[in-house]
């Protein structure tokens, strides 16, 4: 499992309040394709990236290797929607301190939604579970929180995640993942645009 440990970014590169864009919409600069086995191969097209489904494994995804980012106190926006398939189309795999945990989306055939995992529970089992499905073909504004005691993330104007991490274990399941700021699919394709990120103060 590759090692990825993000550190914070000068404040004369990344003012705080000031978003920054991390997907050019033409080229995958800045970003890795993650060499899951038998992954699908991302690329870019009409200004969309897009995820999709691995042919002979299950994952597909890009890890983030350009400026670095704050690993606490930010906020990341992007939009996604899946564009075949029926399970996770726009997985982030985000930092948080010196750990990650996973902003899972329409997972487990497009009913589990949450952060995967809290206290050696993933995003099925522990409080942050949200059942609801998303339907395919369909932009979903997505925003997620990360700061010194919470994690929260937002579809449009609607919190789906709303956790005080004080006292919680959070981290990856690590027998799947790769750490790092990492999009991903899982036997689905995904399509992911508007990346941008900005330091809270």
């Amino acid at each position: 499992m590759a090692l990825f440990i993000a550190t914070f970014i000068s404040a004369g590169q990344f003012a705080p309040d000031e978003w920054k864009s991390l997907f050019d919409e033409k080229t995958l600069a800045g970003w890795e394709t993650v060499r899951y086995a038998g992954g699908g191969e991302p690329y870019v097209k009409n200004g969309v990236l897009v995820l999709p489904a691995a042919k002979k494994g299950i994952m597909t995804g890009v890890r983030w290797v350009g400026d670095s980012i704050p690993v606490v106190n930010y906020v990341i926006y992007f939009e996604a929607r899946r564009v075949e398939g029926n399970d996770i189309f726009a997985g982030l795999t985000f930092p948080y301190k010196d750990t990650y945990a996973s902003l899972i989306l329409g997972g487990w055939r497009n009913v589990v939604n949450g952060i995967s995992s809290i206290d050696g529970y993933d995003a099925s089992e522990n409080e942050t579970f949200q059942r609801f499905s998303l339907g395919n073909n369909r932009w979903y504004p997505v925003q997620l929180r990360v700061t010194t005691d919470s994690i929260c993330a937002y579809i449009g104007k609607d919190e789906i995640v709303s956790l005080a991490t004080a006292g919680k274990d959070i981290h990856l399941r690590d027998e799947v993942l790769d750490t790092g700021l990492t999009f991903w699919t899982y036997v689905t394709t995904g399509e992911i645009r508007n990346i941008r990120i900005k330091r809270l103060p």
